[in-house]
């Protein structure tokens, strides 16, 4: 019996959630047309609504009703998984589980602690070490994040399962916002992730305010913050024609990427990082930083930046704006580049890795 962990169902919409609903959605597709030999089960914290439209892979809720999401998925998910193998697909797993498959998107407690809370740093480098160890292989997103999770989990094997951006497609846009906004098409910049202090949105901000552009584009930027993780916010300058859209819907986003100039994405560290996928499949350039996993994602699909040179950045940034015959080659290349990771193609990488260690039938 494959057991998966529904924990994701009940959070937030960040990447490790889209990358969990894209393979979960993918493999079903998969094992309809091809049976892996075993059953496949989601289970579900209570409350839950259910994925519509699996029809190889059954649901079920478990657990008892008030629980915190974490305690469910420590006490409740592996009482109820533990006649079979339990897949974790969203980062998180249960300390105590005895036949799992984990997944671990990227390797930022151990690079980058100062950004999140002693607390979490904490309870998931202990997670983390117990699950490498206990684990025949773990699952990541990119060949970086594997290199990076191996300096710190040496004995541990990994194996790639990367993640895609057709999520961005799958509704028409909502141009709502950007009229909401007042920003005008092809007329601002934009810029999305977390405000956490490795996506480096301090230097973006200090390499858009020192470009004379700054005056003719202002410059969006979409996402939330999550006190609950994050330890200390990072110091952001304010500057006149910065503007705050915090979460927005993904037809918002899709909108909002089909409408910028440019798309910049500064961060420092990355497992994969899914918005440059996103903006190229949209149609919207991208600049990013060349750090990580970065490049590995975005191939020769992307204008790179140093992300702690200031000038780079900016310098980056104005020559795109500028130069229109090489946006046309970025959004061109973009589009080849965001076609070459699908969910289908990544839920095939997880039933190799599942057969390669015998989790599943060949």
């Amino acid at each position: 019996m494959i057991y998966i962990n529904g924990k994701f169902i009940a959070q937030r919409t960040t990447g490790v959630q889209r990358f969990s609903l894209g393979i979960i959605s993918a493999l079903d597709r998969s094992l309809q047309a091809d049976p892996c030999g075993h059953d496949v089960e989601l289970l579900l914290p209570p409350g839950s609504d259910s994925i519509p439209g699996l029809l190889s892979i059954s649901q079920r809720i478990i657990g008892r009703s008030g629980r915190s999401l974490n305690l469910w998925e420590q006490l409740d998910l592996p009482a109820n998984a533990r006649d079979g193998t339990l897949i974790c697909l969203s980062g998180s797993s249960p300390l105590l589980a005895r036949n799992c498959i984990t997944t671990m998107h990227d390797a930022a407690i151990y690079m980058y602690p100062r950004a999140y809370s002693r607390l979490f740093v904490a309870w998931y480098r202990l997670l983390f070490a117990r699950l490498a160890r206990r684990s025949p292989f773990v699952l990541t997103v990119s060949k970086s994040s594997a290199f990076d999770l191996s300096l710190h989990l040496p004995s541990t094997q990994f194996r790639v399962v990367p993640n895609s951006a057709e999520h961005i497609i799958n509704k028409p846009a909502d141009p709502t916002l950007i009229e909401q906004m007042h920003l005008r098409p092809k007329g601002f910049l934009l810029a999305v992730g977390s405000i956490n202090p490795t996506k480096n949105f301090s230097a973006l901000i200090e390499a858009y305010a020192s470009s004379y552009l700054a005056e003719r584009f202002p410059l969006l930027i979409v996402g939330a913050f999550n006190n609950n993780v994050f330890g200390k916010c990072v110091s952001l300058k304010n500057h006149p024609n910065i503007k705050w859209a915090g979460a927005v819907s993904d037809t918002q986003l899709r909108a909002l990427y089909e409408n910028a100039a440019l798309f910049i994405f500064p961060s420092l560290y990355e497992g994969f990082g899914i918005p440059p996928l996103e903006a190229m499949l949209c149609g919207c350039p991208v600049a990013a930083s060349n750090s990580s996993s970065i490049p590995e994602v975005c191939g020769n699909a992307a204008h790179y930046f140093e992300p702690r040179d200031i000038n780079d950045m900016k310098n980056a940034i104005e020559l795109i704006l500028k130069n229109d015959d090489y946006r046309s080659m970025l959004i061109e290349r973009g589009y080849d580049r965001a076609h070459a990771f699908s969910w289908d193609h990544a839920a095939m990488c997880l039933r190799s890795a599942l057969s390669e260690f015998n989790v599943i039938d060949h």
